[in-house]
């Protein structure tokens, strides 16, 4: 029986099943295996891995099983505090802003489309340019980055549900596009001037660039890495930040979120054990983005986690991985109801996100299924902002009698 436990009662003997490490590093997994020694727990409590799924039919059974459905119930509520625990001393001397969208998603998903696929090429031809040692060019970052800023500020949704619908084999070139659309939903949300913004955002798109320099057969490969080749792939940072010391026209933001994304809030981050406030705001907020869009996008070596569970590494992470108050702003920003989530009112009936309001907790809510009934119903839209209704937990698209793809795609991209 495969089961969810805590890191805390882990022996030898164990067979793990999942080491559920997914949000330590955005490249790193390990295969399934026995503990065999004291030293690989020791190494889990210090890549903050705090549960973990083992496989009692081929090991020990240990400690209370962890209800997956409780722990989803445990993030909404935990999510539901931060959203009503507004700070009103906004972060870093500016303030948060949360404004309907002024042109419906449907529509602006058609703009969205065309921006996110010209940012893939853009990408990919400046990871090609590092590949034979030229030096990329920074402008078509910036008309990037403007295209996206002018989206957002139409429908903030937009550039985000994008980001969930990409094939797996797409993740390097799509992750940079998504982590800087993330970014500038968080400076959008910070009220962050238009220059500044862009200038984060176009350090967000660059972040990565570093990883044309790394062998493929590390970034994806299916299994433990060795410490060589973790070194390895902890060097995309400084091989970033040197390709664009020599680019023209980057910004400083730019540099310094290449060599700094990777740092942490405790100081046990790379490349050079940064803490607190000695990592820069722009380096942070990307660092947060980075990590959520890796923990909830599909590899070619594993699927992605659901956006409940990826906002709750962000949650747990605030105060050791992340600044506390940036990870819950995030979670604040993002929603704790994402567009494209599934989710069950309190009324019986079920259905699919396909839209926010100024209320995070209240979402407008395509719904389509009878759970009482368990049967589809005829599709409507409902503003809970402007109900009574609530909702009271999350859903599988599979109870709906389809896949995740094919239902993102019919109520919200059609």
């Amino acid at each position: 029986m495969i089961k969810k436990v805590s890191i805390e009662y882990l022996q030898l003997g164990v067979f793990v099943h999942d080491f559920n490490c997914g949000g330590s590093d955005s490249n790193l997994y390990i295969e399934p295996s026995y503990i065999k020694s004291e030293d690989t727990i020791g190494i889990l409590r210090r890549w903050d891995i705090r549960e973990v799924y083992i496989d009692t039919d081929r090991g020990l059974d240990v400690g209370p099983s962890i209800d997956p459905d409780q722990r989803v119930v445990d993030v909404v509520e935990q999510s539901k505090s931060i959203v009503e625990d507004v700070n009103p001393a906004a972060p870093f001397g500016v303030e948060r802003t949360l404004k309907r969208p002024a042109v419906p998603l449907k529509i602006e998903l058609q703009s969205s489309q065309k921006i996110t696929e010209d940012g893939i090429k853009v990408v990919e031809q400046a990871f090609r340019q590092a590949m034979d040692g030229s030096i990329p060019e920074v402008g078509p970052f910036y008309d990037l980055a403007k295209q996206m800023q002018v989206s957002i500020h139409r429908n903030r949704d937009a550039l985000s549900l994008l980001s969930r619908i990409r094939k797996k084999d797409e993740y390097t070139l799509h992750h940079s596009v998504s982590v800087s659309s993330h970014v500038l939903n968080m400076c959008h949300y910070y009220g962050i001037p238009e220059q500044q913004s862009l200038d984060i955002a176009v350090g967000a798109l660059f972040h990565d660039i570093g990883k044309a320099l790394v062998s493929q057969a590390i970034l994806n490969k299916p299994g433990k890495l060795t410490a060589k080749e973790f070194s390895e792939m902890k060097r995309h940072t400084e091989l970033s930040a040197d390709i664009l010391s020599k680019a023209k026209n980057i910004p400083p933001e730019g540099y310094d979120i290449a060599m700094h994304h990777h740092e942490r809030y405790d100081g046990k981050g790379y490349p050079h054990g940064l803490e607190k406030d000695r990592i820069s705001f722009a380096a942070q907020v990307t660092s947060v983005c980075d990590v959520f869009d890796a923990v909830t996008s599909e590899r070619c070596y594993k699927a992605g986690m659901e956006s409940v569970l990826g906002l709750r590494i962000i949650y747990e992470g605030g105060g050791v991985q992340f600044n506390e108050e940036l990870a819950n702003d995030f979670i604040r920003c993002t929603g704790i109801y994402p567009v494209g989530t599934c989710v069950v009112l309190a009324d019986g009936r079920s259905g699919v996100v396909i839209g926010s309001t100024e209320d995070m907790t209240r979402p407008i809510v395509q719904v389509l299924y009878d759970e009482k009934k368990k049967q589809q119903i005829a599709p409507f839209a409902i503003d809970l902002s402007q109900t009574d209704d609530i909702i009271v937990s999350y859903n599988d698209a599979r109870n709906f009698g389809m896949t995740y793809d094919n239902l993102l795609k019919k109520f919200l991209l059609l």
